[in-house]
């Protein structure tokens, strides 16, 4: 399948299906990036080696592409369009073959944690209490300054 059928089935609708060799998946998916489509799923079948003594048929793909609706891929679309009926290539040695990268996966949603739970008070006894009347560690302040220290005896 050379670009201008590959071309040819990319006309405006929204879901587009190619099957072929494997080879046909990169140029079919750069074609559809210049066109405004992105490739939804390809499925790979057959290949080499025998199946139940029959020799298996070539590997082929199954691609299946969705019409990008987002107003770079629309855009990107018309240009190439404009370019071709202008006599151009279909694509463009300026332009990015492969499309780029996904964006970056979003940020989880966030959910406040839990409180920390409590501390557990251990199973062990705890010490007695004091004994005696409270406060008998310490005595108490006295009421008022205490009285000067009496003079020094000279001598």
């Amino acid at each position: 399948m050379d670009d201008d059928e590959i071309r040819a089935r990319f006309d405006g609708r929204g879901v587009v299906e190619l099957r072929g060799r494997v080879s046909l998946k990169e140029r079919a998916e750069r074609v559809a990036y210049v066109l405004g489509y992105e490739l939804v799923s390809a499925e790979r079948t057959g290949g080499p080696g025998p199946v139940l003594g029959f020799p298996r048929p070539p590997a082929t793909v199954g691609l299946v592409f969705r019409r990008d609706d987002d107003p770079r891929a629309r855009r990107r679309a018309e240009r190439t369009v404009e370019r071709l009926r202008a006599g151009g290539p279909l694509l463009a040695d300026d332009e990015a073959l492969l499309p780029p990268p996904p964006p970056p996966a979003p940020a989880p949603p966030f959910v406040p944690r839990p409180p920390a739970p409590r501390p557990r008070r251990s199973m062990e006894p705890q010490p007695p209490p004091p004994v005696g009347p409270p406060g008998t560690g310490i005595p108490p302040r006295p009421p008022y300054p205490p009285p000067p220290a009496p003079p020094a005896p000279r001598g």
